[in-house]
């Protein structure tokens, strides 16, 4: 069960993204999108270490579990990074700034194609009672890698088109 502080902050950055201000934006829920992705490959691991029928992939499937924590974690920090890096962007308008918003939204991305790797490997190894998980884990990181990809493109326009 969801802790009640954990559910308010999901819903306070919600809520922040949906308001009229510069950050959060597409950058931070794409980093969600992701850190999702990699917690439900955490899970599909998790339900397939100590299953008799998958015990030839016990190993690898503790080596992916921890790969994807990492991951879960590089992506979940980026969340507030991306938010940083875009607010100090819409503050000062300078190329060196929104260097590293576009920065950050590539890292995003290259993270979430990280993600998509692991899990094309753990779909072949997985148990298979967890499809639906896996099919939402490579959705979410797949859209991470798209979302952030296209945030790279349009703030290096910015710059191309003035």
């Amino acid at each position: 069960m969801i802790k009640i502080s954990q559910k308010n902050r999901i819903d306070l950055f919600v809520k922040e993204l949906g308001e009229r201000k510069p950050s959060p934006g597409g950058g931070a829920a794409a980093a969600l999108t992701g850190a999702l992705g990699a917690a439900l490959i955490i899970k599909v691991a998790n339900f397939t270490m100590g299953k008799k029928k998958y015990k030839r992939y016990d190993k690898e499937a503790r080596t992916i579990a921890k790969k994807a924590e990492a991951l879960r974690n590089k992506l979940s920090a980026y969340i507030e990074k991306d938010a940083r890096r875009y607010s100090e962007y819409a503050r000062t308008r300078s190329r060196a700034a929104m260097q590293k918003a576009s920065d950050c939204a590539g890292e995003i991305s290259a993270f979430s194609e990280e993600g998509v790797r692991i899990c094309m490997r753990l779909k072949k190894i997985a148990n298979r009672n967890l499809k639906g998980d896996m099919a939402a884990a490579e959705l979410f990181l797949r859209a991470a890698v798209k979302a952030a990809g296209k945030l790279v493109k349009q703030k290096k326009k910015r710059w191309v088109v003035r």
